[in-house]
Order: C-alpha cells, then sequence, then structure tokens
C-alpha cells in the first residue's frame, strides 16, 4: 500500500467488494483513488491496530452480527468470536453473499437483512 497505491487499489478493492459485482468496484476503486495515500495509509494502520475484544464484555444490549459468507478481509471466525464475548445475547446473520462491503455488493439484499434482523 505505501509502496504502490494504485496497484493496492486494485488488488484491494475487488477482493473487499466482491469481485463479482464490476460497478461497485469500480465505484469504491473510485473513492480511494479520491483519498490522499497518506490518509488511507493511516486510517488501515489504525483499524489493521485497534483491538477491541476486551470490551466486547462490556456491551449488553442484544446484537445481531452480520458477516458474508465469503469475506476476505475477516474470516468467519471473527463473528464467532465475537457471538461468544458480546455481554449481552447476540446471534450471527451469515449474508450469503462475498466481499466485505455487503452495502456496495448487495445493497438490496443487505437491506432486507437488516429488515428482517430490526423486526424481530
Amino acid at each position: 500500500m505505501e509502496a504502490n497505491y494504485e496497484a493496492w487499489v486494485n488488488g484491494f478493492a475487488p477482493l473487499a467488494v466482491g469481485a463479482d459485482v464490476p460497478a461497485a468496484v469500480r465505484e469504491f476503486s473510485r473513492t480511494l483513488f479520491n483519498m490522499r495515500p497518506d490518509i488511507s495509509l493511516f486510517v488501515s494502520r489504525t483499524v489493521f491496530n485497534s483491538d477491541l475484544r476486551g470490551i466486547l464484555g462490556l456491551v449488553s444490549v442484544p446484537c445481531c452480527i452480520m458477516q458474508t459468507a465469503r469475506d476476505m478481509s475477516v474470516p468467519e471466525t471473527v463473528a464467532k468470536y465475537m457471538k461468544e464475548h458480546i455481554g449481552g445475547k447476540s446471534t450471527i446473520q451469515w449474508l450469503d453473499t462475498e466481499g466485505h462491503l455487503p452495502h456496495l455488493s448487495a445493497p438490496s439484499y443487505l437491506a432486507r437483512q437488516l429488515e428482517i434482523a430490526l423486526s424481530q
């Protein structure tokens, strides 16, 4: 990312969004290219170096964890870990889509899943 921002964006965007949605990949790539690379690197380092596992037990409200079935950024074990360690009742809703950004790759599907979760 630091050595060749353009190559990083071109490789990361299809993985993050889901390569089967070319229009969404282009839009996400455009967004990343509109960011200054140094800012993008700072944000990425902040996200990747954040560890909030220690406070999951403080969450006392019911939670629905939504995780795509094929997420190259976050493995399924993360959702399972969160479910086991959140202080309140939690469930996992596996989304039958790929990528880390279902609001880009499958917005209608995600909206429907959110409606279902919020109605329960």
